[in-house]
């Protein structure tokens, strides 16, 4: 296998085009980066508005399904007329990139069907404590099928791989590649002078984000503070909560809604903060803390499996406290607000450990896995 061949990569999602979200930041990031090392990656989901993608083809259509833990899932639907063999053809494609593999159920119909070499990432994780924890049982039910025509399966974390492993024969190469962060986009920016403080939350407004913790602790120490300026960013099945919440407690000088925003329209967002909320739960590997530490925000929220992994060597644990508890929550959000030494350390910090992380770095790794999977194809 010439470890120089330009590759052709076919590259599916099901998460909604349409919306804001880290898969779809993810497979955006990947495939400018792939593209930039001389390979071709058509992307293949669902039917929408796909503007900020390059050479993308819709050939499922979406259900939207509530789960357990207060996410939404979509299953994904192939189109009606479409020929698999025929749209992945080995004469089209060198291999076959399957994000979100585990959602049904056009992702498994590609596994199934196709006869390219085979490549799938996972994004999902959850908690030792999520309800989400009876899937650990049954998800090995599923290994011979998903392992008979997968070559290898990469993980965004250590406990998203702690959660799908159990889909993998000894036949299947299992990688962790970290998601990452640009930084030529997300960069800090000099802060103003100003007697204001503005705390971020950026994401999907979805239960399992913890949006309602976050405003029950704001609201607990807002009278406290009145120069902070919590903004919420993001679509979801929370926005209506979150504005019954702010009309109800008179908050509306001190809690924004920005709406939903996508791609680097979100960059001046993270820069104008000086704190990032994220009171996550049943996370895999939050892009929003990455490109938040870039900004240089000081990192509040809650201690969920994927955030200890993520920021391990924070230097100030204590601002990220047991999960769902909006007491802690708000004694974490009144130190830092009382703090600025704290704020202006924890930014150095923030700055500096974001280098780790770079986009070019998980388009080498996800190569050199492609190459390696092509090479035992071909042997």
């Amino acid at each position: 296998m010439d470890e120089n061949k330009k590759l052709r990569i076919a590259m599916f999602f099901s998460s909604n085009p349409t919306s804001a979200g880290g898969v779809q930041e993810h497979v955006r990031y990947l495939s400018v980066e792939l593209r930039k090392r001389g390979h071709e990656v058509t992307l293949f989901g669902p039917e929408g508005n796909a503007k900020q993608y390059k050479n993308y083809h819709p050939i499922g259509y979406t259900i939207q399904v509530p789960l357990p833990n207060g996410n939404w899932t979509s299953i994904q639907m192939l189109k009606p007329f479409s020929d698999i063999n025929k749209i992945f053809s080995k004469n089209k494609f060198d291999i076959l990139h399957i994000q979100e593999p585990y959602i049904p159920i056009l992702g498994w119909q590609l596994v199934d069907a196709t006869s390219i070499p085979k490549v799938s990432t996972f994004h999902s994780a959850w908690d030792d404590t999520s309800i989400i924890n009876a899937l650990n049982g049954i998800v090995p039910l599923f290994k011979d099928k998903f392992s008979e025509k997968m070559g290898a399966a990469i993980f965004v974390s250590r406990i998203t791989q702690k959660r799908w492993e159990g889909l993998c024969t000894k036949k299947v190469s299992q990688h962790i590649v970290y998601n990452a962060v640009d930084r030529e986009s997300f960069y800090p920016i000099p802060q103003k002078k100003s007697k204001k403080i503005k705390l971020l939350f950026l994401g999907r407004m979805v239960q399992r984000k913890g949006v309602i913790y976050l405003l029950e602790a704001f609201r607990m120490i807002a009278h406290k503070f009145p120069q902070a300026e919590l903004e919420f960013v993001g679509g979801g099945p929370e926005v209506q909560t979150t504005l019954s919440f702010i009309k109800n407690n008179h908050l509306e000088k001190q809690i924004k809604y920005g709406g939903e925003v996508f791609g680097n329209k979100r960059i001046h967002f993270f820069q104008e903060a000086q704190i990032f909320c994220a009171p996550y739960f049943d996370e895999a590997s939050p892009l929003t803390i990455l490109e938040a530490m870039s900004c240089g925000c000081t990192i509040v929220g809650f201690q969920n499996e994927a955030v200890k992994e993520s920021l391990r060597e924070y230097p100030n644990f204590e601002l990220l406290v047991e999960q769902k508890n909006t007491k802690a929550l708000a004694q974490a959000l009144t130190k830092v607000l009382t703090d600025s030494q704290l704020r202006q350390d924890v930014r150095a910090w923030c700055i500096g450990e974001s280098q780790k992380y770079a986009w070019s770095i998980v388009a080498e790794q996800t190569e050199k896995i492609y190459l390696s999977i092509l090479k035992q194809n071909h042997a």
